[in-house]
């Protein structure tokens, strides 16, 4: 990956894109975590910081820790989705 490569990022629906490169407010050395976070503050979807979040990227979930430099180019765009697990409420 090179300094000047875009993410993209998406909800499910698509409803919510954002696309930034990689030599603006989020840089090669940024997390998937901090890049997911940047995505949550850029969009109206209602109560998101009461869930955790995770990257998918060609169905695969995405490691919160890999830096951006370590992300394939294939994996530079995302769903973002609310984690979700199953259990008593």
């Amino acid at each position: 990956m090179i300094a000047t490569d875009k993410i993209r990022m998406s909800d499910l629906s698509h409803s919510f894109r954002i696309e930034t490169d990689l030599a603006d407010e989020l840089t090669p050395s940024h997390t998937v975590e901090q890049a997911v976070e940047y995505y949550l503050e850029r969009v109206p979807i209602p109560d998101s910081r009461s869930q955790r979040w995770a990257a998918i990227s060609r169905g695969y979930r995405l490691d919160m820790k890999t830096l951006l430099r370590d992300v394939p180019q294939e994996d530079m765009e995302w769903s973002v989705l609310p984690e979700v697990s199953a259990g008593a409420a």
